[in-house]
């Protein structure tokens, strides 16, 4: 029965002492309730509830609540130390919900109870979740395999232009549109990896577009794909922070190409990714002559 609960669950809690993370299942996809229901990594939300499903009995333990504390699944101990308190998980529906409390590991397994019984139990396997609401985003915010893109043209807040493209479909490098082919040669590592931080970029965070002082962009890109799909995004800098918008994303009917294009989310980005960015022609072109 409760086996089959879980295939409705669509609400998840993880406590640990003052430590939570909430999810919540919207439209089909699961978001983070302190994140303001941002998309939670979905290979995350699996390996939570492939964990609780797989979870196999090896032992029949004690069903005195006397001992609860002492293994770990009293979660009413006061003043105890984080780190003795059971992480309690919560799955629930509009029906149902079920709370269980994973305690001490034993071997390679753990033990567990139910949160309204007092029998313990040990698993054949443990149980761990960050409790860290960041660390379940779904940070993935674009994926365009580099030999999709077509074009690229880079604005910098400064008037200074960037306009890349490649030889041929299917090719990876890029080229600096005007550059001489001898000039061409040695610099491919120094576009591709610019439009790469963008193509295939990961952020560090994510926050409301609203809860943000956006002013003017330091740098508006654009990539455009041989299958005619069109990625604008720009980036700022807010006090030393920088921040990157998805302002427009338009791809062919039958394209099936990732880009968390949400107009409500900027996605905060770290200084390597950054500085791949902001790069300029002096920066990709190391064998041009004074």
């Amino acid at each position: 029965q409760q086996l089959e609960q879980l295939a409705e669950v669509e609400r998840i809690r993880l406590s640990k002492g003052d430590d939570n993370v909430e999810l919540v299942l919207e439209g089909g996809r699961w978001g983070v309730v302190a994140r303001d229901l941002f998309p939670a990594q979905p290979e995350r939300i699996a390996a939570l509830l492939h964990a609780v499903r797989g979870a196999r009995v090896i032992e029949k333990q004690t069903d005195n609540p006397q001992y609860h504390a002492r293994l770990g699944l009293d979660p009413e101990q006061a003043d105890a130390a984080v780190e003795t308190l059971p992480l309690r998980v919560q799955l629930g529906s509009d029906e149902q919900e079920t709370a269980l409390l994973f305690g001490n590991p034993v071997g390679s397994g753990q033990l567990v109870r139910f949160a309204d019984e007092n029998q313990v139990w040990l698993i054949n396997r443990p149980f761990g979740m960050t409790l860290e609401p960041r660390e379940w985003l779904d940070l993935k915010v674009v994926r365009i395999p580099m030999e999709f893109a077509a074009t690229a043209r880079w604005e910098h807040a400064d008037g200074e232009v960037l306009e890349l493209d490649k030889a041929a479909e299917g090719d990876y490098n890029f080229r600096l549109v005007g550059l001489e082919q001898d000039q061409q040669q040695g610099n491919e590592r120094w576009t591709n990896s610019m439009v790469l931080a963008l193509t295939g970029l990961n952020a560090q965070d994510a926050a409301l577009r609203s809860d943000l002082e956006l002013d003017e962009p330091e740098l508006r890109m654009l990539v455009t794909t041989w299958q005619g799909a069109e990625l604008e995004a720009s980036l700022y800098d807010l006090d030393g922070r920088y921040w990157l918008t998805i302002d427009r994303f338009e791809q062919p009917a039958d394209g099936n190409l990732a880009v968390h294009a949400d107009p409500r989310w900027a996605f905060q980005l770290g200084v390597a990714q950054v500085e791949d960015l902001l790069k300029r022609r002096t920066d990709i072109i190391r064998n041009e002559s004074e």
